[in-house]
């Protein structure tokens, strides 16, 4: 099964080697927003501590050796928020609900993410779970 990672689930990678095993194992799939995402959370200081600029570009280009991309077309992200109403979506849950749209797009059952109710309800056929 297709397993799609989440800027979180990523993040997670970076700091704990059992996660990094994981998403080094292959068959991950991601969206490119998703590293920059995985920048800002690792170059700013959300996390209590900063990973300077070029180490986080370093991490980024080994994930890509095993990730594989999958982006929406601009049609494909209008349609999706013409429809983020009718899934409850709105806010800043139209990030994690784009993040499951491209999910769905490259054939995942699953998404990995540190933060599962962020994903919770979006899809029925989108198993949510922690790395």
């Amino acid at each position: 099964m297709k397993t799609y990672w989440d800027s979180s689930a990523l993040v997670a990678a970076t700091l704990d080697g059992r996660t990094r095993q994981l998403l080094a194992s292959g068959g991950g799939i991601t969206c490119s927003h998703a590293l920059s995402e995985v920048f800002s959370t690792l170059t700013g200081s959300r996390l209590g501590f900063r990973v300077d600029a070029d180490e986080v570009v370093a991490l980024l280009r080994e994930m890509l050796e095993t990730l594989k991309l999958m982006d929406l077309r601009p049609d494909e992200i209008m349609e999706a928020l013409a429809e983020a109403r009718s899934r409850g979506v709105r806010g800043g849950q139209v990030h994690d609900y784009l993040h499951a749209v491209a999910a769905r797009k490259a054939g995942c059952g699953v998404v990995l993410t540190l933060n599962k109710a962020d994903f919770a309800g979006l899809f029925d056929d989108l198993r949510v779970e922690a790395p």
